[in-house]
């Protein structure tokens, strides 16, 4: 597993600016990649590396989780909270970034998430992760 980062460094933005975060595709083409986001009237820009992520997703409301795997957290994260409209995440809305995992290649995030959505795996996620997030 390698060290990543997604550093978010505000943008003072006009009266124009306004409304959810970019949709756009990350382009896995280019090295570096960014994505614009905003909130609270104030545009953030996200620069991305070229890695893969897994990540687990928890729902207070529910109690459920799901893991999954994106070269694109943010995006993919947006998706599961509102934009899809089937599926395993639009029932149990809205969810929590509780754990992510960065890796260099698609083969390890692979192999990583489907070790994750083991028996073992998903005592290690209600063992050591779910404690720390449930009130």
């Amino acid at each position: 597993m390698s060290k990543g980062f997604i550093s978010a460094t505000p943008r003072r933005t006009g009266a124009a600016d306004t409304g959810l975060p970019a949709a756009g595709r990350f382009n896995s083409s280019r090295k570096f990649g960014t994505t614009k986001a905003f909130r609270n009237g104030r545009l953030f820009y996200f620069y991305l590396m070229n890695e893969f992520v897994v990540y687990i997703l928890f729902s207070k409301s529910s109690g459920k989780t799901y893991t999954g795997m994106s070269s694109d957290l943010i995006t993919r994260f947006h998706y599961h909270n509102t934009k899809s409209t089937k599926g395993f995440t639009t029932r149990y809305r809205p969810w929590i970034v509780i754990h992510v995992e960065f890796f260099k290649s698609k083969k390890e995030a692979m192999l990583r998430e489907k070790e994750l959505k083991t028996g073992k795996g998903r005592d290690w996620i209600k063992q050591f992760l779910l404690p720390h997030h449930i009130i």
